[in-house]
């Protein structure tokens, strides 16, 4: 039964069963809602995506796909656009994730659901630090062995595994390496990741 579900989600992957460190028996699934916002900006061209809505939606097609592994699956609140704020003058010299914070407005984001933000370029391919979590829809990775077929959904896959309370692991199978399309995920983690995803489903009921 492992095996098979393994096999399952590489198939809707497009790729190879991860090693099987993260072979798993089936978990009973939870759902988290996710707000996604298309950032626009007129005057930035580094804060404004070319994402639309069926880009949004295959990628959360395979993001499911990965987080399947786990129990996990995301539903989709709302796809929207959202402006960005001009920058402060005080954040001009602040490390870039504060900069791109700053002109996210806080108004737009969700009590209830994790927000995500797709921008054109920002470094590295995206970044949690508290929400929103911000990616860039220009990401590129390192092709490794069996791993996801698109850049967008594992960027998008790994910087929900922050949100969910995962580190970095340097395994380049693993989804929480750092710059490759590895999907997988130990024990371990998916018990650290139900666990905030089911104490986040409390604290918002």
């Amino acid at each position: 039964m492992k095996t098979a579900l393994i096999a399952l989600v590489a198939v809707a992957l497009g790729g190879v069963a991860p090693s099987q460190e993260s072979l798993i028996v089936p978990l009973p699934t939870i759902t988290l809602p996710v707000r996604v916002h298309l950032v626009q900006s007129d005057s930035m061209p580094a804060m404004h995506t070319t994402l639309v809505e069926s880009d949004i939606r295959r990628i959360f097609s395979k993001v499911n796909s990965v987080w399947a592994q786990a129990g996990i699956q995301f539903e989709i609140e709302s796809i929207a656009p959202t402006t960005a704020i001009p920058m402060p003058p005080e954040m001009r010299l602040k490390p870039e994730f504060d900069r791109v914070h700053s002109m996210i407005p806080k108004d737009r984001l969700s009590a209830d659901a994790i927000d995500i933000c797709y921008v054109k370029e920002v470094q590295p391919n995206g970044f949690y630090y508290g929400e929103p979590i911000v990616v860039k829809d220009t990401a590129k990775l390192r092709e490794v062995s069996g791993g996801l077929d698109e850049p967008l959904p594992r960027v998008t896959s790994h910087e929900i595994g922050h949100a969910l309370g995962l580190k970095h692991r340097q395994d380049t199978t693993n989804l929480m390496q750092s710059g490759t399309t590895g999907f997988s995920l130990n024990e371990a983690e998916i018990a650290i990741a139900r666990g905030k995803v089911s104490a986040y489903l409390s604290r918002n009921k």
